[in-house]
């Protein structure tokens, strides 16, 4: 008995023993800590003593300097004074208004002057003049008034679509291109373009630029032929410059590829029939491809858009209520008045007025036809339409290049009637928020092209090297509720992080990580049997989970920094374990860095909940597709270097205002996206959750804004 005592009290004073080491680890380290920040405040404080210092140095040097120039301005002042005494006692002369008097010949005016007494002023003395500072009239500064609202909408750091000019996908590659302009600011992102050859000189340009592929579009006649229209004779076999160029190719080891992009296969078999390889627009041309060159050298390259160019980004001015026309769409035409035959028996004369349907404005898209309008201004005019009505036989790459400017396309069926038309037309314009939410599923259904040219190197052997962006979620949970939830929402993502992050406090990290891995299980499975639905081609699965239990309390921002140090992926997206988030919520967001050139995206307008009362508010409506660093923290991603140099702030539910005033003085570019695909769902609207919002009304958000 005495033993099994003995021994409990042994194991009890080992327990208190490892507990007391622990608790003077975590003291050490808590002292460590508190030391590294006191070292850093000293040094800040150093840094500020010594600017202080400086400028004071600088101002007491502006002073020295001021002095001097107020003593060399009374001298220069005293200088000029004296001259001007001495210039008026020589002019007041006696002797010299003799001279005068004498050249007048009467000796009444000499005799007078002889008698008339000499009154000199005084000289100047150098006291009378001060050295002062002159003043110079500033104007006094306009006090500003206090205003303890915070800002609505920021100002944008960039308000309007400019083309951009790289980065490059491939910067390693160079490409020969003959290509229409569509297709030239197509790839122009892709790889190291060359377009300025011709006939004449393309040998000058395989020896000048080296190229490693030939690439060849079924280029047409017309306003988007590109290279000078140089090579049209050549595609349409009038002569043997492209064969050449193609055999030239060869002997050099340059791959060869010809694009189908639109046309009749007939035309353009005479020049692909030369190629090493053939690629259509679709796959129901590859069965006629085949049978007419009697190879299988034949892929498949779907029309697609450049998301550096094909992006919701707006024009400068916004848009416009005006409806633009693709195709002759056919218009009611108003009644035509028929005027009196004259006198001299004319026939009656018919004069129709312009269309105006709705009493809106409707217009031709530029740059259909024989228009010369320059791309440029096309992708210009694709943001300027409120609507785009397209005929039933419209160019499906112009649609797609409109809908991936998230402007709103009405594809009307073959044999509509004008009036149907009209009214179709009317309806959508009259609901705008519906339209807008149209607008953006448009530009979700459309495919960059970046990754559906990574099977056409496959095939032709050339190295196909880019960043695939993977993604690490990095979470603060507090408690079983929120992690449940958290779960749920990552569960229901589209596109599948690379990596899970989380910092669960008062949990046991053997069951969140067990609950974790009863999701993990099933995304692998599901990304791994339909990769072309799950996510983007070269997207890695979610394939590693990190968990960390705090021994202490922590902060949600302290323990998103520390899941932060911990992050892998390219990208770092913060879910908050209290939100909803969209099945598409990542593989919109993830899609804007290939349009914009920023550090961070995220939502500055989103819809928030508040269950309570039942109430759904939408923020900041407006502040859409901008750059404006006043994002929602939920609804943070960044790349991972820009984040781990910013850190997040040790405070509780404002590290994110924290975050975005850094970026603000730091100059971090942030682009605000869509609203959609989140929503914020707190228990009240406190702080800054109700600034610049609107009341929706009183239901349930998730079929409104998940979509």
């Amino acid at each position: 008995m005495s033993e099994t005592s003995d021994l409990e009290s042994v194991k009890r004073a080992l327990a208190q023993a490892v507990e007391e080491a622990a608790g003077a680890a975590e003291l050490s380290r808590l002292l460590t800590e508190y030391e590294r920040r006191l070292d850093e405040v000293a040094r800040s404080e150093a840094e500020a003593l010594t600017r202080m210092r400086e400028a004071e140095v600088r101002a007491r040097r502006a002073e020295r300097q001021n002095t001097q120039l107020a003593k060399q301005l009374a001298e220069q002042r005293y200088q000029t004074e004296v001259a001007t005494w001495k210039l008026a006692s020589v002019q007041d002369s006696r002797w010299l208004k003799l001279g005068d008097a004498l050249h007048t010949k009467n000796p009444g005016t000499v005799a007078r002057t002889l008698k008339e007494p000499v009154k000199k002023r005084p000289a100047p003395k150098r006291s009378e003049f001060k050295s002062e500072l002159p003043d110079v009239g500033e104007p006094p500064a306009t006090p500003a008034a206090p205003d303890p609202r915070a800002p609505q909408v920021s100002a944008p750091m960039v308000d309007g679509f400019e083309v951009p000019k790289g980065p490059l996908a491939r910067p390693y590659l160079t490409v020969a291109s003959i290509v229409d302009r569509q297709t030239e600011a197509l790839l122009r992102y892709e790889w190291r373009q060359v377009t300025n050859f011709g006939p004449e000189n393309w040998a000058a340009m395989l020896d000048q630029h080296q190229p490693h592929l030939l690439f060849v579009e079924s280029v047409q006649p017309g306003p988007r032929q590109g290279n000078g229209g140089r090579w049209l004779e050549a595609l349409a076999g009038e002569s043997r410059a492209l064969r050449d160029l193609v055999e030239a190719c060869r002997k050099r080891g340059v791959k060869t590829v010809f694009w189908h992009s639109a046309g009749a296969v007939s035309r353009a078999v005479p020049a692909a029939e030369h190629f090493e390889y053939v690629l259509t627009a679709t796959e129901a041309r590859v069965r006629e491809w085949k049978a007419a060159l009697r190879h299988d050298r034949v892929g498949v390259l779907p029309l697609a858009v450049q998301p550096r160019i094909h992006n919701p980004i707006p024009a400068i001015g916004g848009r416009t209520s005006d409806v633009f026309t693709l195709g002759p769409v056919a218009l009611p035409v108003p009644p035509v008045e028929v005027s009196e035959p004259d006198q001299a028996g004319a026939a009656p004369r018919a004069e129709a007025a312009e269309p105006a349907p709705g009493g809106r404005a409707w217009q031709p898209l530029p740059g259909q036809d024989d228009d010369k309008t320059s791309y440029d201004d096309v992708l210009t005019a694709y943001r300027r339409a409120g609507l785009v009505v397209a005929v039933a036989d419209a160019d499906a790459r112009v649609v797609a290049e409109i809908a991936a400017c998230a402007t709103p396309v009405l594809r009307l069926a073959a044999g509509v009637k004008p009036e149907v038309t009209v009214a179709q037309a009317e309806a959508l314009l009259a609901d705008a928020a519906g339209l807008e939410r149209e607008a953006h599923l448009g530009w979700r259904r459309t495919v960059p092209v970046t990754p559906l040219l990574d099977p056409m190197f496959d095939v032709v052997g050339l190295p196909n090297v880019r960043n695939t962006g993977t993604v690490s979620v990095i979470a603060a949970v507090q408690g079983a509720a929120e992690l449940e939830h958290l779960l749920d929402q990552i569960a229901r993502q589209a596109h599948v992080p690379g990596q899970l992050v989380i910092v669960a406090e008062g949990l046991d990290a053997g069951l969140v990580e067990k609950s974790a891995r009863q999701i993990l299980t099933p995304l692998q499975t599901s990304a791994e049997a339909t990769p072309g639905l799950s996510l983007p081609q070269g997207v890695a699965v979610l394939q590693d989970l990190v968990v960390r239990v705090p021994d202490a309390p922590m902060t949600r921002g302290a323990a998103l920094d520390r899941a932060l140090r911990m992050a892998e992926g390219d990208y770092v997206a913060v879910f908050d374990p209290r939100d909803v988030y969209g099945q598409h919520y990542l593989s919109d967001l993830i899609r804007y860095f290939g349009s914009t050139e920023t550090e961070i995206v995220g939502k500055a307008s989103f819809y928030a909940h508040l269950p309570e009362v039942g109430a759904t508010l939408l923020r900041q409506p407006g502040a859409e597709h901008r750059f404006l660093p006043e994002i929602g923290g939920g609804t943070l991603l960044g790349r991972r270097q820009a984040l781990a140099e910013l850190g997040f702030a040790d405070v509780s539910d404002d590290w994110d205002e924290t975050l975005m005033r850094q970026c603000r003085a730091d100059g971090v570019r942030v682009y605000s996206a869509d609203r959609y695909s989140y929503v914020c769902v707190r228990e009240s609207a406190v702080g800054r959750l109700l600034g610049s919002a609107q009341l929706q009304g009183y239901f349930p958000v998730e079929p409104l804004a998940l979509i």
